[in-house]
């Protein structure tokens, strides 16, 4: 296992801090950046002007907020990594959940429950609070396909330190996926990222923006093995603190291909208003052409100077 990467000197002080003195001097810190080296921030302008037919102001306004978030949310990791037990408490007491009668319903019938979240926002914060407020008690398992990260190992441990007991299993295989499906039986809290590109395997179309976007799709499967409740979820951040928006839940009672057609577009309709309310907010434009054919022609989204985009989290 790889050690836990350097953090900044900057980064890690910012980290400390409570959450919406972080955010506030991040945001103060990036402006007088942005002021000193003239830097436009238009990275993400014309992804954002083809894709979302925005004009050009405000694709670069977008675009200089998507560049933000980008350290904001890595900032957002690394207080996870760092701060003591009773501030992340005090972190996760900031996020609020947009309608909390839908989680205390599907909370309160002790059924197995299948989160879908987007890589948006501070996601990891989100996903502690839910399983603190609705599901205390009950495990958390992350569906990925790929071996962990040290700096995830070590956050996962300190969500262990606020009652959250999430594991990680990686479904490569198929006796894998046969283990989350116990998992959810026993009472585990299942978490599969909605918004994964289709090479993570059963592509599904999810039209999106008039492109022809397609998303990686095996929770219809997993709901219907497991009679689990899906419930599509997204986080954003503010100064503030957080938001979770939740999609309309769902259950996959047959394996027809209607069925599964009805609940891909539950949660293309999902991923779309998501991206659509706050687009500087979602992690993968970088691999925005892993998620089209090969026809189709997307802006160049890597980050400056070739490098690969970073991956902070699962």
């Amino acid at each position: 296992m790889r050690t836990a990467p350097h953090i900044p000197w900057t980064t890690a002080r910012l980290a400390s801090l409570p959450l919406t003195w972080r955010r506030r001097a991040l945001r103060a810190l990036v402006t007088g950046r942005r002021l000193l080296t003239g830097d436009k921030g238009d990275g993400f302008a014309a992804t954002f002007e083809s894709v979302l037919r925005l004009p050009r102001r405000e694709a670069l306004r977008l675009s200089r907020e998507a560049a933000h978030h980008d350290v904001a949310s890595e900032i957002e990791w690394c207080a996870l990594h760092r701060r003591p037990i009773a501030a992340i408490q005090r972190d996760i007491a900031r996020v609020r959940v947009a309608d909390p009668a839908v989680m205390e319903r599907i909370a309160a019938t002790g059924r197995p429950v299948i989160l879908a979240p987007l890589h948006m926002g501070a996601y990891v914060l989100g996903l502690a609070a839910l399983m603190t407020r609705y599901f205390p008690g009950r495990p958390m398992l992350v569906l990925r396909q790929r071996d962990d990260m040290a700096m995830e190992t070590e956050v996962i441990e300190r969500l262990r330190e606020v009652d959250v007991d999430v594991r990680f299993l990686n479904v490569s295989q198929r006796a894998d996926f046969l283990s989350a499906v116990r998992f959810a039986q026993k009472g585990a809290v299942i978490v599969v990222f909605c918004d994964l590109d289709p090479s993570y395997g059963a592509p599904a179309e999810m039209p999106m923006f008039g492109m022809p976007f397609r998303f990686a799709f095996g929770t219809d499967t997993l709901a219907r093995l497991t009679g689990a409740t899906v419930v599509p979820v997204a986080t954003t951040m503010d100064d503030h603190g957080d938001t979770i928006g939740l999609g309309r839940p769902f259950e996959v009672r047959g394996t027809a291909s209607e069925e599964r057609a009805h609940v891909a577009a539950i949660m293309r309709r999902h991923i779309q208003a998501a991206i659509a309310a706050r687009p500087e907010q979602w992690h993968l434009w970088p691999l925005l052409a892993e998620y089209l054919p090969s026809s189709a022609t997307v802006q160049d989204n890597s980050p400056a100077g070739g490098e690969a985009p970073r991956d902070l989290v699962a």
